[in-house]
């Protein structure tokens, strides 16, 4: 990076700034949360692929209204992202528009309701987090989604329904239709989540998008103690198949299968994950038009999602809390595929190394403020993927302005 963009990403990401996640109403009081997030990225490729760099801050304010009655409620936040840098480019980064511009969104506008105290329904815009449907930010501001999302507690298990008509990219001011081919669909979709006093977590979901595709997540987490240390095991499998002529291959069938283990050890965690895709094609998560889905696995990582036709993968990574600077986590991992099935070869590689620092101001007027750095290198065959330096300087801030 030249000298003045790296200043002005420096510059960029000592600004104060939020995620953009509902915070949970539990008070059942009215909630007015001023959020901001600065983001940068400088990614560049090779092979004679044009560079991307582009920088944004972005302005959120969310109100969370009680439950009137107990029974209803409104909630709403809106996003506002000024450019600090950044053009136009071949390769879009998803930090702007695609015409490298600024945008301002509603991000979400819903109305809840609590017919009993173990049920809720939501009606509107929202950002959903469910393995087979979600908005996860991984940019300056989140994606979104257009429906109904209904839950019931029962004890240890909870039980969810989703429909969708419409989502919104994480860079856009527009919700937009499902649609493939010309055409428009829904997406509609069943969860189930249970939580055992042994240690053990189960979820299970369904999602259908008619004449489009099906898929189906299956995972099985367990915790417990190993010579006083904590052990995690981690088991995921994911299917989907063309449920229809609107997505592209009507014979599309695939599914993902990953082994993950994490030792925990003071201050200290080492984890070890295996991923598998199977099927006769790479695995799809998305569903099309303006849905930003993503993988709930182990193996996506900053750039790949390791998710190629009979491509492996195992991952090797490290955390580190540092127990002389409170509030500073380290993060370094390092992913490796192999048996790529492309254009006919099956012996396709490629791989991604992360490094990621978090520090958290732990006192102060700036207390909670997170300044991180993301750093990535992949690269592989020239077929499969070309070399890319991804770096990433994001600050976040929440406040509470009640």
């Amino acid at each position: 990076m030249k000298i003045k963009t790296l200043a002005l990403a420096v510059a960029a990401a000592s600004a104060l700034s939020a995620t953009p996640v509902t915070a949970a109403n539990s008070d059942n009081e009215l909630q007015i949360n001023l959020g901001l997030r600065t983001f940068y990225m400088n990614r560049d490729f090779d092979a004679g692929i044009p560079d991307t760099i582009a920088g944004g801050q972005a302005f959120r304010l969310e109100v969370l209204s009680p439950y009137w009655n107990d029974m209803i409620g409104v909630d709403v936040s809106a996003v506002h992202v000024a450019k600090l840098v950044g053009d136009k480019t071949l390769n879009s980064s998803d930090v702007l528009t695609p015409e490298g511009d600024g945008y301002t969104k509603l991000e979400q506008a819903y109305l809840k309701l609590r017919p009993i105290e173990q049920a809720e329904l939501k009606i509107g815009r929202m950002i959903l987090m469910t393995p087979l449907l979600n908005d996860i930010t991984s940019r300056i501001s989140a994606p979104s989604t257009q429906g109904a999302y209904a839950e019931a507690t029962l004890g240890s298990g909870k039980l969810y329904a989703i429909y969708s008509d419409r989502a919104s990219m994480n860079n856009s001011e527009k919700f937009e239709k499902y649609r493939a081919k010309g055409q428009t669909y829904d997406i509609k979709s069943l969860g189930a989540t249970y939580a055992f006093d042994n240690g053990l977590s189960t979820q299970l979901q369904y999602a259908v998008a008619d004449d489009y595709q099906e898929q189906w997540y299956l995972n099985a987490n367990y915790s417990t103690q190993l010579a006083g240390q904590d052990l995690m095991l981690d088991v995921t499998h994911m299917r989907g198949e063309a449920d229809g002529n609107l997505y592209a291959n009507p014979d599309y069938d695939s599914h993902l299968t990953g082994l993950t283990g994490r030792l925990s050890t003071g201050n200290w965690a080492y984890t070890l994950a295996y991923q598998a895709i199977g099927g006769s094609d790479g695995y799809d998560q998305q569903w099309g038009g303006a849905d930003n889905t993503q993988f709930f696995t182990w193996g996506a990582v900053q750039l790949l999602d390791f998710n190629a036709k009979d491509e492996q993968s195992l991952q090797v990574r490290v955390d580190y809390d540092v127990p002389s600077v409170p509030g500073l986590h380290l993060m370094a991992r390092h992913t490796e595929s192999w048996d790529i099935d492309y254009l006919g070869e099956d012996d396709g590689e490629r791989r991604e190394t992360n490094f990621d620092a978090k520090y958290t101001l732990q006192s102060g007027a700036a207390k909670g403020l997170d300044l991180r750095l993301r750093v990535a290198h992949a690269n592989g065959d020239d077929a499969v993927v070309p070399r890319i330096n991804d770096v990433r300087l994001i600050a976040e801030y929440n406040t509470n302005l009640l």
